[in-house]
């Protein structure tokens, strides 16, 4: 997959994002990865799982396409959507 294809791929789960299909914030008022359901750490602050959905998205190596797109996505949910969650 391209980067205009992932580019283009990151358009529906933003929009599922926007539509709640996903959980990104947890009862506790953190915040979590939907797209990482396997991995142990699940709480995260604002700044922290917004450096984590850039991360993989710009790049991280092994990563596939898919996942890159879908943390594109998140990291652009956060931006716009959740920036009232930010820390101070």
């Amino acid at each position: 997959m391209s980067d205009s294809e992932i580019d283009d791929y990151k358009q529906k789960p933003y929009e599922d994002l926007k539509k709640r299909k996903y959980m990104v914030k947890n009862q506790d008022r953190t915040l979590r990865c939907p797209f990482c359901p396997r991995k142990k750490k699940q709480q995260y602050k604002y700044r922290d799982i917004l450096q984590h959905a850039s991360g993989v998205g710009t790049g991280v190596a092994g990563r596939k396409a898919k996942a890159k797109a879908q943390h594109q996505a998140l990291a652009m949910y956060l931006a716009f959507e959740l920036v009232s969650e930010a820390d101070g």
